[in-house]
Order: structure tokens, then sequence, then C-alpha cells
């Protein structure tokens, strides 16, 4: 980043002060976020300055530049020559300032802690989530033919390098209803998440799929004869998150018959009316 070449250091030892300006980086504690995301580690970039360098205007200057540089950046990390690994990207999110502006006397002057979230997928999984499934797919498709070729569209996972405007289609949850005896409805539930190049290309995006699905009454079908699972709601929040949680939701309903009973089985004691299960998020 320019302007802090040869001034981004670990945390100072004790007995020692860095003065003049620069940043610091500290990691947090890493943990697994969910399936799609991966692993979540909170990193905290502190700005510092000292009275001669400017003291908080020159970390309010430094704060806004790094904010610019980090947030919403893909990382990527290269293994050092002759180590054992592999390389990874990391996707960077700014989520705010930790503790408010004070004096800190290791690094001898002002500073400002900025939080980032960096996300990553765990070492060794591949770069391919694999074939999804057959709603997945139409989705998939359906949202690269609607927003076109610059549009990089995912299933079941982010990539491990995510790269803008892109969507990720994912199945969130399903639950199984009885409509009556002999046959049952299955509902399930798929997010969309929608990342553009800016706000204004991703509430496009978001407007043009949420128009698409709206109008449609089936996902594409699968296989020749067959029909598509019904379209039975969208709702589109354009405040969610769009990286972590997803602006779209989208239920698909799918009506299927109930295994016959055989002559001379008992009725079962308990009816099962409803079975589900939802992705946290």
């Amino acid at each position: 980043m320019a302007g802090l070449n040869g001034r981004v250091h670990d945390l100072p030892g004790v007995g020692s002060a860095l003065g003049g300006f620069g940043a610091v980086v500290t990691f947090g504690e890493e943990i697994r976020k969910n399936d799609w995301i991966g692993y979540r580690r909170i990193v905290k970039v502190w700005p510092y300055a000292d009275a001669a360098s400017g003291g908080f205007d020159k970390i309010e200057e430094l704060a806004g530049r790094i904010e610019a540089a980090l947030h919403e950046a893909v990382l990527h990390s290269e293994p050092e020559a002759g180590a054992v690994g592999e390389a990874q990207s990391f996707a960077c999110v700014y989520v705010g300032s930790a503790d408010g502006d004070r004096a800190d006397a290791l690094l001898g002057g002002l500073t400002r802690g900025l939080r980032f979230a960096v996300y990553r997928q765990p070492a060794g999984v591949p770069a391919d989530a694999g074939p999804a499934g057959a709603e997945l797919t139409a989705l998939a498709k359906l949202s690269s033919e609607l927003l076109g070729s610059d549009w990089h569209v995912a299933a079941d996972r982010w990539p491990n390098a995510v790269k803008r405007p892109c969507v990720l289609w994912r199945l969130s949850g399903s639950r199984k209803v009885t409509a009556k005896p002999s046959a049952f409805d299955v509902r399930r539930t798929y997010a969309a998440h929608v990342l553009g190049r800016g706000p204004a290309e991703e509430r496009a995006a978001l407007e043009r799929l949420t128009q698409r699905l709206s109008g449609a009454q089936r996902l594409e079908a699968s296989a020749p004869g067959t029909r598509g699972a019904t379209i039975a709601d969208v709702v589109a929040d354009l405040e969610a998150d769009g990286f972590v949680k997803g602006q779209l939701r989208l239920d698909v309903l799918e009506r299927a018959a109930a295994a016959p009973v055989r002559p001379g089985e008992p009725d079962p004691p308990v009816r099962i009316g409803y079975v589900g299960f939802k992705q946290a998020d």
C-alpha cells in the first residue's frame, strides 16, 4: 500500500516503541463459520502516528486508505520457497473500529483499531464445489443467462477466490409438510448472494433476478418429460449482507406421493406432519 511500504509491523515487544507512523497487524482466533464461507478470523490493523507525524489527522488518513484497500478485497498468499503447503485466497471485509482512538506506549503514539473479518475455505478443499443438484443448476443457468458473461456464478459455497461481479446460490433449508394422506409437499429454500462491483450494479442485478423469478411459475426441468419445481415465494432484502447471508430467498414447492401402505400393515401410532432442516447463518 502506497505510503506504508516498510511501515507495517508485528506487535512490538515490551520495552520497545515504534514511533513515527505506520500500522501494526494482530490476529485473533479463527473459527469455522459455516459451509459456504468456511473459516473466519478477525484481524485488527492498528494505524499509529506520533505527534510529529500528524497525530490523529495522520491516523484518520491512514485508516481511510487501509479500509479502502482491504474492504471486500480478495487477498492471495503463496507458500514460502521450500515450504510445504499450497496457495490460498482470503476474502476480507471491514467490520468496524475496535476500542476507539487512544494513546499507546508500545506504538509510541496515538492509534485506532480497524477490524477486518477474513474468510477462507479450509486448506485442501477443491477450488470447484463439484456438480450441483438439478435445482441449483437451473438457478445458476438462469442467473448466468440473465446477468451476462461478466458475472461469475457459483453453487453450494463460495469459491476459494471470489471474483466480482458474482452470484452464489445455495440450499438454505428444506421442509416436508403433509398435504393429505396420499401426498406431501416438499418446500426447499434457496439463498442467493449477489456481489456487484459497486452498489448500483448489485441492486440492479438483484432487481433483475427478483423480477425474473417472481414472473416465472417453475424452474427449468432437469430432463425432458419432467416438470421443474414450482416457484412458491421470492423475497429480496437489500439490507442483508451479500457475502455472509445473501439478499434473495427463493422457495420452491414439489408435491410427492406418499409411500403406499401395504395390506396388513398397522397404521403408524404417530403421523408425522412436518420434517425439515435449515442452515444456520
